[in-house]
């Protein structure tokens, strides 16, 4: 497994993070960049959507989605824009060292997984497609052995997807909070072998 750190040094002639692109059969997995500010907006619009986040609030404010888009723009080889043929960001994909949970030994299962598609573009198996094509990309990589994901036990269409992308329940349950909703709610964890 490599840490973090060492993902962010590049060796000697190879790409820089601002050019890699993982394709998929229908999507190309891209870094974000500062143009991508209202397609960003666009992906947590939905309350619904943003009440499965952690860090996410509703209504997101502008400010508030630069300083997201600028924060996951400095963070190389961890937020994918997830783009369709034409360019068109319709959501993202991410592998972040970020807490998912409370207490102590919750990185045992390596990164986090998130994925996000805007309301417009659910139901035609973005998100499935896009963790499959990271999480293969990551695995030619060896950059990790193990992947964490976590969902509001609420969000049956997350738990589903994850079953689908073959991770597994831990039997780990936590109380956790979002921005865009009141109080804690209990979230379900997850891991892929890889």
């Amino acid at each position: 497994m490599i840490p973090r750190n060492d993902i962010d040094r590049r060796p000697a002639g190879a790409m820089p993070p601002e050019q890699i692109s993982i394709e998929t059969t229908r999507l190309s997995l891209t870094p974000l960049k500062p143009g991508d500010l209202d397609a960003l907006m666009a992906v947590f619009s939905d309350k619904n959507s943003a009440r499965m986040t952690h860090a996410i609030p509703h209504p997101l404010a502008r400010e508030e989605a630069e300083k997201l888009l600028a924060d996951m723009c400095a963070a190389r080889l961890t937020y994918w824009a997830v783009r369709i043929d034409d360019e068109q960001m319709v959501g993202l994909v991410s592998l972040t060292r970020q807490s998912c949970g409370k207490g102590p030994g919750l990185h045992s299962f390596g990164p986090n997984l998130s994925v996000f598609i805007a309301p417009a573009f659910q139901g035609k198996g973005y998100a499935l497609e896009a963790v499959e094509g990271l999480l293969r990309w990551v695995k030619k990589r060896k950059l990790h052995r193990v992947v964490h994901a976590a969902h509001f036990a609420d969000n049956e269409a997350s738990g589903a997807l994850l079953n689908n992308a073959d991770f597994l329940y831990t039997g780990r349950r936590t109380m956790e909070t979002s921005l865009a909703r009141e109080g804690e709610h209990l979230a379900l964890h997850m891991i892929r072998i890889l």
